[in-house]
């Protein structure tokens, strides 16, 4: 005869460290005081609407030499180097924020190879994401070099923002990669009831938000806002998910389980 699932709870092995609950509640806050941070991190950092016709330069004459990163190169040329460092910054310092929110996500799912597997994704997608939001700030910065400099120059700076964009996508993909798995295992296991809270709360997954506010924004390509948001779906996405993780798990009452 099975287990009821209260006495399967009981025998969770996170329950207790030191005598001490260890509550789901704060872990969950954390991740939506990070994703409140990292959004507005993207948004000073990425949310802007490219001007092409502003940069001849870089949009026609050196587009082939960014080798299909033109447009890239141009995202940030409008941004102050005063927005951009402080476009990073609220990440970074707030990513432990982030690491301990997975471990309060591990914590509402049911104990099993899934849960384990969806920590392990998580925690690595958020340890990896520090380095992959800095790098947008060394390449534009990088980009923002070529306009004023001597045409002798171009290629030693193009070879640099070449550089700068490998070390940035390595981690950037890795880290967006390892959540957007995690989160799909998440958004089955919520589908099949292998989580502690209520199967509506799937439709709050980061997958299906981010995608929502995605083609949202893209309906208006030359809008600031529409660009500000857009640069900072996946985190308001998990804003959204945090946030509604905290208020299902309130009416469940897993304040301190």
């Amino acid at each position: 005869m099975g287990k009821t699932d209260a006495a399967a709870e009981a025998e969770r092995p996170s329950e207790k460290r030191g005598g001490h609950v260890i509550a789901t509640q704060p872990l969950l806050a954390a991740g939506a005081l990070a994703a409140v941070c990292w959004a507005a991190a993207d948004m000073l950092l990425v949310g802007f609407v490219p001007a092409p016709e502003k940069y001849p330069l870089l949009s026609q004459t050196l587009a082939a030499d960014l080798d299909g990163k033109a447009d890239l190169a141009l995202l940030m040329l409008d941004g102050s180097p005063e927005r951009l460092f402080w476009g990073v910054l609220p990440a970074t310092f707030s990513a432990a924020l982030y690491l301990a929110a997975a471990f309060g996500v591990y914590r509402l799912m049911r104990r099993s190879g899934a849960a384990a597997c969806c920590f392990a994704l998580l925690f690595a997608a958020y340890a990896l994401s520090p380095l992959g939001h800095a790098g947008f700030y060394y390449l534009g910065m990088s980009a923002q070099t070529l306009p004023s400099a001597a045409p002798a120059d171009h290629a030693l700076l193009l070879a640099q923002f070449a550089a700068f964009y490998r070390m940035l996508a390595v981690h950037w993909w890795a880290s967006v990669g390892c959540a957007a798995a995690a989160f799909l295992i998440l958004l089955v296991q919520a589908l099949r009831g292998q989580t502690r809270l209520p199967c509506a709360a799937a439709w709050f997954n980061p997958l299906p938000v981010g995608l929502a506010v995605g083609l949202s924004c893209s309906l208006f390509p030359h809008s600031p806002v529409a660009a500000a948001v857009g640069g900072a779906t996946f985190n308001l996405a998990q804003l959204v998910f945090f946030a509604a993780a905290l208020w299902f798990g309130r009416r469940k009452g897993l304040e301190a389980v």
